[in-house]
């Protein structure tokens, strides 16, 4: 079962142009967890997260500097080669300053399916939608702030579909998504145990085809996987247990997973956006739909939102859940080249980790290739033999 998701991972391009083809729904990018996936699985569109290839840029260079974010910089690559010309829209949150420069450039540069439709020189029917999310995420302005936000957004969405979107269909997209983050959370759970239930690579590959596939279908698979699995009482080896914090991850650095475990140690648990960011916190059906929405956002515990003195306390609070219980023995913060936002956490998260947690960290900067990665497998495996004494 668990080779589904890793094959649906694998050939994402081609598995949603075939569901594309065989459902005739459309298909919309994303590019954060930030984005209000809810809002586009209730007008019936399928979001899938958009991600890079580790390939060397054929175009991309041409338009972002060398020195910005690899990552970013393969996304747009991967845009421009005609690899998502499958989408029919693309949503970009503010994220973080380079993929905010991604709702011009996609706007402006990606290929798309369909001519734009122009009155006076203006979109009528945008391709690329863009949300401000707020970097300042605490003040009594900030939610009717926010609000505001995903109401603009929910109104252009129904004028580019030219169909409205009622709240109880948001509200039925919100218990698909539930029912999955329950579905994982339930996967985390069972990485508690030592040795865990599977393996962090194992777990991050069913995470990221989540976000390639309906939640329905990834929520109904995932239940059936982690019956079987606990039927069958298999566990993964034992190792080192590992926090893993860091930037975005793909099939491309995701190898760092198998980097660690190859070298003793087992991720159990992880502060990522593809991983636990983007499921830990279901989002509350007794506010209206686009509230919850809103405070579900606001309080993700993202990084962007760090500032120089000090880490949000909700960011804290989701990093001590997500190592709480999990019997945590040291942590590995894997950040890209450029990533500013996490780089600029680190030492204060560093710190913590040692002084409150009493977790020892080790750093690894990377340049978003597979040779980049095998370049750090010394250091890990100096790391977990320290620790293993």
């Amino acid at each position: 079962m668990d080779k589904i998701f890793a094959k649906y991972a694998a050939d994402r391009h081609d598995a949603v142009r075939k569901w594309k083809q065989k459902t005739g729904k459309r298909v919309y990018g994303y590019f954060c967890c930030m984005t209000p996936e809810e809002i586009l699985y209730a007008a019936d569109i399928l979001p899938v997260r958009i991600t890079g290839t580790g390939e060397p840029l054929e175009h991309a260079d041409a338009y972002i500097q060398s020195n910005a974010c690899a990552f970013a910089r393969s996304c747009l690559d991967a845009g421009l080669r005609g690899l998502y010309d499958y989408l029919d829209g693309v949503v970009v949150p503010n994220s973080c300053d380079i993929i905010f420069s991604m709702e011009y450039f996609w706007r402006a540069l990606v290929p798309r399916p369909t001519k734009p439709a122009l009155i006076a020189g203006v979109d009528i029917k945008p391709y690329v939608h863009y949300i401000n999310y707020p970097e300042k995420i605490i003040g009594r302005e900030v939610l009717p702030y926010y609000l505001e936000i995903l109401k603009g957004f929910k109104q252009e969405l129904e004028r580019s579909l030219n169909r409205s979107i009622p709240d109880a269909d948001i509200e039925r997209a919100i218990s698909v998504y539930n029912e999955d983050k329950a579905q994982i959370r339930r996967m985390y759970e069972m990485r508690r145990s030592d040795p865990p239930a599977l393996s962090g690579h194992d777990a991050w590959q069913i995470v990221y085809a989540g976000l390639l596939m309906p939640k329905d279908e990834h929520a109904a698979l995932l239940k059936n996987y982690l019956d079987d699995l606990q039927s069958d009482g298999q566990t993964a080896p034992e190792g080192v247990r590992i926090y893993l914090s860091g930037s975005a991850m793909d099939l491309v650095n995701a190898g760092i997973y198998q980097i660690i475990e190859d070298s003793g140690g087992q991720v159990v648990s992880d502060d990522l956006c593809v991983g636990t960011r983007a499921f830990w916190y279901n989002l509350k059906q007794v506010v209206p739909p686009l509230e919850a929405i809103a405070r579900r956002s606001l309080g993700t515990a993202c990084p962007r939102s760090t500032v120089t003195t000090a880490i949000p306390e909700n960011r804290w609070t989701h990093i001590v859940n997500t190592t709480q219980n999990f019997n945590i023995d040291a942590a590995i913060f894997y950040v890209l080249k450029c990533c500013d936002a996490r780089l600029a956490e680190f030492p204060h998260l560093r710190n913590k980790f040692r002084e409150e947690l009493g977790i020892p960290v080790l750093f690894l900067e990377g340049d978003y290739t597979v040779e980049g990665l095998e370049q750090m497998r010394g250091r890990v495996e100096a790391f977990i033999e320290m620790i293993e004494g």
